[in-house]
């Protein structure tokens, strides 16, 4: 069993046993193209505090890989009409969970596979698709080499990348109350199951690049057992991933460590790192998904103990300090994400893992 901190008893109400490791390898009956489909049998168990390495595959069940042209690329789109073109790994059933709770999910290690690509969809096909779909017609399509050792690809000569994996979808079980879709297909099909597409309050396709290795999310809990998905595995994305993908690549394996916590309630997803805390508002109007994030932030910061303040100083403090960044603008639903640096709070102990709001 791979060594793993678990210094959260004391923490959590969910009380942690010796905790496991187990792997969930991405097989055929272990991913799901574009669909969360919450009746499935999960293909994991796993007990608060045990931590998990999941293993990804890339776009439409792998085949999206060298040597797929465009032509390929737009034919699997439409293969899976209204789905995601995502490959989701679970999902991943977590002793205790139950609606109410939120899932602590620590994201231990990412390793990466060597193979990556970016993509933009025809905007003649697509013209919705993509920032600036209708002045890129035909698309583009490029694979890349990734170099594992340096973390480092070539973008092509004279342009060198760093990598910086995390998830791009990220989730639990389904929303009931997810609101019908504004803009884009249908957000459930004809069988019940959700479409990756969007982000939401249950995490999905948040395609937040700090959720790195030593990060952490904490996402509300709405079917017993959490239900835990992941794909969409990216190698680097700048903020707003404007033309419809990131460094797309897959992973050999993400560790992940989820804690069920009954103490800390939370209506949307939020996460933090080591510097920030960072919350995330999502929507069809990137004001109103700014107007979200904005909202969680001052929540936060006028319920925190760490240096106590009125609502008026939160607001003002987002004001100050707060960093709002575009998230994504190619989901349907828009992102934002306002980051608070840590280290604003004068002699403030991060310790790693700072908790809820004491």
């Amino acid at each position: 069993m791979r060594t793993v901190t678990v210094l959260l008893a004391t923490l959590a109400c969910i009380p942690l046993a010796e905790a496991r490791h187990y792997s969930l390898p991405a097989t055929p009956e272990n991913v799901q193209w574009g669909w969360y489909d919450t009746s499935e049998k999960p293909r994991l168990t796993v007990d608060s505090g045990d931590t998990v390495s999941i293993e990804t595959i890339s776009h439409s069940l792998g085949q999206i890989k060298p040597g797929a042209d465009m032509n390929e690329i737009v034919k699997l789109r439409k293969e899976n009409d209204g789905g995601g073109p995502h490959s989701i790994t679970g999902p991943i059933y977590v002793s205790g969970a139950e609606p109410g709770d939120t899932l602590e999910i620590h994201i231990l290690r990412i390793v990466p596979k060597a193979d990556a690509f970016n993509f933009n969809l025809p905007g003649k096909d697509f013209p919705t698709v993509g920032l600036l779909a209708g002045e890129f017609p035909e698309g583009f399509v490029r694979y890349y080499k990734l170099d594992l050792a340096k973390m480092q690809t070539e973008f092509k000569p004279g342009i060198m990348v760093d990598l910086k994996p995390f998830p791009g979808t990220f989730a639990v079980g389904v929303d009931p109350n997810e609101p019908p879709a504004k803009a884009g297909p249908a957000i459930r099909d004809d069988r019940g199951r959700t479409s990756t597409l969007r982000p939401w309050k249950n995490g999905s396709n948040m395609d937040l690049n700090e959720l790195q290795a030593g990060s952490t999310l904490y996402v509300p809990v709405f079917i017993k057992g959490g239900l835990i998905w992941t794909g969409d595995s990216h190698c680097r994305q700048g903020n707003g991933e404007v033309n419809l993908t990131a460094l797309e690549c897959a992973y050999k394996e993400i560790e992940i460590q989820p804690i069920v916590r009954k103490d800390l309630k939370t209506d949307w997803p939020w996460a933090e790192t080591r510097t920030d805390w960072i919350f995330m508002g999502y929507d069809e109007d990137l004001n109103q998904a700014m107007k979200i994030a904005v909202q969680q932030t001052v929540n936060w910061l006028a319920t925190q103990r760490i240096v106590p303040m009125s609502r008026e100083e939160a607001y003002a403090l987002t004001s100050i300090v707060g960093d709002c960044r575009v998230t994504q603008v190619v989901d349907i639903r828009k992102g934002v994400h306002c980051m608070i640096p840590k280290r604003v709070f004068v002699g403030y102990k991060d310790a790693g893992r700072p908790r809820d709001r004491s």
